[in-house]
């Protein structure tokens, strides 16, 4: 019997409590458990503690918390639920098994965290990007479309979702710098307001994109003529400095109900027609047809090769290695999928793989894929190799409900198979939602088969933070967007950098994709990412090339030589603004000697938004190195930086003879300036 005060505290807990017997039925629930479930005690006294997860993930569920259970007496997690109202929430549960009065019970503590999950998702994002105010944005476009949308639906009016890009707007980047384009672009919210009604909506998408929501919308007509309003609008010159420019803008568009779906499925059609309307000849409109039955024929007339080229084996798998920096070690490979189409030829995935997604053939794909990947792992360790083999799988594939059972007849048809090395890669996007159920299925593939798990495109999705802290996964691969334009972009470079260090506090192995060049991987190295895939080693290959590839292949001797940097921070940082002014020096001789029609990255031309400048100014503000040596280093940086800058000066004044001599004239000194920085490096070992 228990006394009146452990009885209140049981009864009055803000957290809901669930005690069930050995055989999990309900002997008892506070009543916290029935204002988190919406379930009444004489619904739940007696039942099986089903209304703890969704149908979806019972299997999943019960599975991993049994063996959980069953190996240390405990589980908690995240889960999603349904109150019985049929409404959605997350719920986090810790259950404990327990002895009393000689027999087995279930402890189950039970939090609604619904409001706390979206809070940290929101504030994950804040954290790692940097550019805040998109994902600000996005929370407004998502408000005020909800808002919108519903008055749209009682006046019985439509909306326009509208995508605008700014035509050319690069020129005005090049010609006038960063500071006079993100001033012009800071003014074409508040000009495309003056055409709009106060309830509408216009937010910066990113870059030079905008998402507008327009409403009162009572036809097509009316839709069309308020997008060339914003067109006009747009046309009138912009002042920035008391200086007149020139813009125009296209714009796709959309319109609810017509076009159903979510706001990103809007936005993803509006965008869409915005490139029809570039490729219409710019400073135009073009609007979204969900009717076209043409498009609906052409979709399923799609599907159907697809499926037949499931059943006839038309898919192919090719393979890019993957490999340890500071050894030249090729350890893995990822394994991409590609179509062998008897009529179009060898497609990649980005002519077929939108079509499968969210229907049956996402998930008779994805199969394919592992049965291949499987076989051909099998026969790299029969043959006595110990590569990696990692595969591609959606969030929809791996949430199906015999995903499990599925997989473990797969895996025993090679009952010699260590599936160790076998990885699965989760693309990291807005389709990545129920994570509690993604971690259930990452954890079972770990503890029944050993396989490990990387999140794919680190960095692109909405809430990083969130799903590298929630989902136990071992890898993450930095996207290939980043990677690409980290030389030439400071800020792609702060986030590469950014997701290193969050990979490395999390304890987390990190993959850079996307790695096209030397300078990429010495970056990279210095950074603190030991491992990459790209173009610089290999691009994709079938089977018969990649055993060609290995027999020849040989270490860069720029990467293995760098081996001790990731043992001595002191050198690794100081290595980075080296590597960062050795590219700089290269981007100057590689617009200086190219001809003018040719295009070429410009190297960045002020001194505090390079890549050196900022890596300066946050090694004074964390101390990494002492006052006069960073002195020291300043100074090269800026001899070297202002020098270039005269010599890309009287380039553009069209001297272009003029300037390359200065540079043959200057490239002993820049030589001379990066081998005595080399040489520092060198020293700090010692």
């Amino acid at each position: 019997m228990r006394n009146t005060l452990l009885e209140n505290a049981f009864r009055f807990a803000h957290e809901g409590i669930v005690i069930t017997d050995e055989h999990q039925k309900i002997v008892d629930i506070n009543e916290a458990t029935q204002h988190i479930t919406g379930y009444s005690r004489s619904e739940l006294i007696g039942s099986n503690p089903k209304f703890l997860s969704a149908e979806s993930q019972n299997k999943i569920l019960n599975q991993t918390i049994l063996q959980s259970l069953h190996r240390n007496g405990f589980w908690q997690g995240e889960v999603s639920n349904k109150r019985k109202d049929g409404s959605h929430y997350i719920a986090r549960l810790s259950v404990k098994r327990i002895h009393a009065f000689n027999k087995l019970f279930y402890l189950v503590h039970l939090s609604d965290v619904t409001a706390d999950r979206k809070y940290r998702a929101i504030l994950s994002d804040l954290i790692l990007n940097r550019n805040s105010h998109q994902i600000l944005n996005k929370n407004q476009l998502e408000n005020d479309f909800g808002q919108m949308s519903s008055m749209a639906d009682q006046n019985n009016e439509k909306l326009v979702v509208a995508f605008m890009d700014l035509d050319e707007f690069k020129t005005i980047n090049d010609i006038h710098g960063k500071a006079v384009a993100d001033n012009l672009l800071d003014q074409v919210p508040n000009r495309v307001k003056t055409v709009l009604a106060e309830t509408d909506c216009i937010v910066r998408y990113g870059g030079d994109e905008f998402v507008l929501i327009i409403g009162g919308i009572k036809n097509d007509a009316i839709a069309s003529q308020t997008i060339q309003r914003v067109l006009s609008t747009i046309a009138s010159p912009f002042i920035v400095n008391e200086v007149p420019m020139m813009i125009t803008a296209s714009i796709g568009y959309t319109l609810y109900p017509d076009d159903k779906g979510s706001l990103d499925t809007l936005i993803r059609h509006a965008d869409q027609c915005m490139y029809k309307a570039k490729l219409d000849g710019k400073s135009t409109l073009f609007a979204y047809d969900p009717g076209e039955e043409e498009q609906i024929t052409e979709r399923n007339q799609q599907l159907r090769e697809i499926a037949t080229a499931i059943q006839e084996d038309q898919f192919v798998l090719f393979f890019q290695p993957k490999v340890t920096l500071s050894t030249g070690h090729i350890f893995g490979f990822e394994a991409l999928i590609r179509w062998q189409h008897p009529e179009k030829g060898l497609l990649t995935p980005d002519r077929f793989i939108d079509q499968v997604y969210d229907t049956e053939l996402e998930v008779s794909l994805g199969q394919w894929v592992i049965q291949k990947a499987i076989k051909q792992l099998s026969q790299w360790q029969q043959a006595g190799h110990k590569y990696q083999l990692s595969i591609n799988l959606t969030a929809y594939h791996l949430s199906t409900s015999d995903f499990f059972d599925w997989l473990q007849f797969q895996i025993k048809q090679y009952p010699e198979l260590d599936t160790s090395r076998f990885q699965i890669e989760i693309l990291e996007s807005n389709r990545l939602s129920d994570l509690s159920l993604i971690n259930n299925v990452v954890e079972f593939c770990k503890s029944e088969f050993g396989i490990t798990t990387a999140l794919d495109d680190f960095g692109t999705g909405y809430s990083s933070l969130t799903h590298i802290r929630v989902l136990p996964v071992d890898v993450v691969k930095v996207d290939q967007s980043f990677v690409r334009r980290m030389l030439t972009e400071p800020e792609d470079c702060k986030i590469v950098e950014g997701v290193i260090a969050l990979a490395q506090s999390f304890n987390i192995q990190v993959i850079a994709e996307g790695v096209e060049s030397i300078a990429h991987g010495e970056v990279l190295l210095a950074m603190g990412c030991n491992q990459a895939q790209g173009y610089a080693l290999a691009r994709p290959m079938p089977i018969e090339q990649l055993m060609t590839f290995l027999s020849a292949y040989q270490p860069f001797s720029q990467w293995c030589a760098q081996s001790g940097l990731l043992k001595n921070h002191k050198q690794a940082r100081l290595s980075l603004f080296y590597f960062y002014l050795k590219h700089w020096i290269h981007q100057l001789q590689e617009r200086l000697f190219a001809e003018p029609e040719i295009k070429t990255e410009w190297p960045i031309t002020q001194l505090a938004d390079s890549h050196c400048g900022i890596w300066l100014e946050k090694a004074r503000y964390h101390h990494y190195l002492d006052n006069t040596t960073l002195d020291q280093i300043s100074h090269y940086h800026q001899y070297i930086f202002h020098s270039g800058n005269d010599l890309l000066a009287s380039y553009l004044a069209g001297d272009i003879h003029a300037s390359r001599a200065g540079y043959n004239a200057l490239e002993t000194t820049f030589k001379t300036t990066l081998a005595e920085l080399h040489s520092l490096i060198r020293r700090m070992s010692e």
